[in-house]
């Protein structure tokens, strides 16, 4: 997992790019991968809430299996515990498995799961057992600090940051942060580091870190990364797409240099300005005005008249993944300036994402509806290894910010509709119960859809034979669940919340490979593959 993944909206995965590998061998390293026949047992690493839903799956094809699992304390009680609970089968056309239940057990300890002759990882139940991981995902942001010297990581670096693709002139934009695996400053994912940071302090506030550390350092991580966004903000308003992500899309600016301005090594500036990237900043630049309202308003008004500048510049249109963001910087912007033409234009985005929904089943099926059209233009389903769960994200928190609001039963049926009708079934559909990266009408590449219903197929990742990059379905994962705690929220639905879990412990080691995937936390981490 990378810095970004924990923290907060649509974060994104490392991408892998092979495109220096022609043919098929590089989609196949891929779509052959399959895990080892232990572990077998699957489960949260970091653990349980005491009052949550808490399962153990176990892999297993053969039509007999264990009919049993164990749970142990494994802590050294006064008085030990110790039960022996059925394993069930789960009806699942993706991975055979058995799966046992132990939600009752609220009694704090740290436990262990005995199968057969196989011992899951350690784990506890504790009632911080989320909360304890925070500072490891905010804290990692230091290290990825570009432009200044990280000790026991690297040197000042990249002080010569950059020039321009179009007319080779220098641009002081040093500082930010490193981009996921690499050495980049993706203004398109670099952003989220902010947001995500700025969402935490929002929700939890100065108690975010048990240890009592305050809001102080979060605060200061975001002023770093954001000094980087303001320089990236050229004269008429617009921001940048990116600082090193390569000449012609490839790696050729993922490297060190020798900090001098005006040598070969000069990495470059991109200069086009998508506007994705223009709501991305106003998004951030708005909540950064926000919480730096109390203890430095100068600094703070700086931020809501960079994001201002960038709205009046920008034309807030797009597909459905665009139009939700810029829904979500309408209601920042809204929230740190109070003026009412931005809640207007958010809520004239949210009626344009209704108008993308699709509320009648498609594809000769009636199985699931209720989600997105990528656009208006193009009808096939949205599908974001990102920002997968941003549409009916943006319409609850349209429902939040504007409760008066006429259409707010509206955005409110619509979110409803999405994850009854098509999270909850699509989620269903595997013993792990995450949601699928997408439907898809019939096969748009040569690889493997699993069919779902009528002309309708599902994959779990992402399509690698659809261009030369890819990229993980953490950030995917996250999306849902976040949308899923805020419904669970608003809608005092326990379903949702239970299932918003299941999306985060796949990350935390609840899958086919056991495998925990942010680094120094549980175990079988993955390597981070270096983009």
């Amino acid at each position: 997992m990378n810095r970004r993944s924990f923290l907060g909206l649509g974060l994104a995965a490392p991408v892998v790019r092979l495109a220096a590998q022609q043919g098929p061998a590089r989609e196949e390293r891929v779509e052959g991968m399959t895990p080892d026949p232990t572990p077998a047992i699957a489960l949260n690493h970091l653990g349980f809430l005491p009052q949550s839903k808490k399962v153990v799956i176990v892999r297993y094809a053969g039509e007999d299996g264990p009919a049993n699992f164990t749970i142990r304390d494994i802590g050294g009680p006064p008085r030990p515990f110790r039960e022996t609970r059925p394993l069930r089968r789960y009806a699942s056309g993706v991975i055979q498995c058995l799966v046992g239940d132990f939600s009752d057990i609220e009694r704090q300890a740290m436990y262990q799961v005995t199968v057969a002759d196989e011992v899951s990882v350690p784990f506890f139940i504790r009632p911080d057992v989320w909360r304890r991981t925070l500072p490891k995902a905010a804290g990692y942001y230091r290290y990825q600090r570009c432009g200044v010297e990280v000790p026991g990581v690297h040197p000042a670096c990249h002080l010569d940051d950059a020039r321009r693709r179009d007319d080779g002139k220098h641009v002081d934009v040093t500082g930010g942060w490193h981009d996921a695996g690499d050495l980049r400053k993706w203004i398109s994912t670099t952003l989220l580091n902010a947001i995500g940071l700025l969402r935490m302090a929002r929700n939890l506030g100065a108690h975010w870190d048990l240890a009592g550390s305050g809001l102080a350092p979060i605060l200061e991580e975001v002023r770093w990364g954001n000094g980087y966004f303001l320089k990236m903000q050229d004269t008429d308003g617009l921001v940048w797409a990116d600082t090193a992500g390569g000449v012609n899309g490839d790696n050729s600016d993922n490297h060190w240099t020798d900090n001098r301005v005006g040598t070969g090594d000069d990495r470059y500036i991109n200069p086009s300005k998508s506007g994705r990237n223009q709501a991305l900043f106003v998004t951030a630049e708005a909540m950064a005005a926000q919480a730096f309202q109390a203890s430095d308003a100068v600094y703070a008004r700086r931020c809501l008249d960079a994001a201002h500048r960038c709205w009046d510049a920008s034309k807030r249109a797009g597909n459905t993944g665009d139009l939700s963001w810029w829904a979500m910087a309408a209601l920042e912007t809204r929230r740190a300036g109070g003026r009412e033409v931005y809640a207007d234009e958010a809520a004239r985005l949210g009626d344009l994402l209704l108008a993308l929904q699709t509320t009648d089943f498609i594809g000769s099926q009636k199985e699931i509806r209720g989600f997105w059209r990528t656009s208006e233009q193009n009808t096939s389903p949205y599908n974001d290894a990102v920002y997968s769960a941003l549409p009916p994200l943006a319409l609850l928190e349209l429902a939040r910010a504007l409760p008066e609001h006429p259409s707010v039963g509206r955005w409110r049926d619509a979110v409803r509709l999405h994850l009854d009708e098509y999270v909850l079934p699509m989620a269903a559909h595997s013993a792990y119960e995450v949601v699928p990266f997408g439907v898809f009408l019939g096969s748009p590449t040569k690889e493997t859809y699993r069919p779902l219903a009528g002309d309708l197929t599902y994959r779990y990742f992402m399509p690698v034979r659809k261009q030369f990059w890819w990229l993980g379905m953490t950030s995917h994962l996250e999306c849902y669940a976040l949308l899923l705690a805020e419904a669970a929220q608003q809608f005092g639905r326990k379903q949702y919340r239970d299932l918003a879990y299941r999306q985060l412990e796949w990350i935390m080691g609840a899958n086919p490979f056991g495998a925990c995937l942010m680094t120094a936390e549980g175990m079988g981490n993955p390597y981070p593959p270096s983009a």
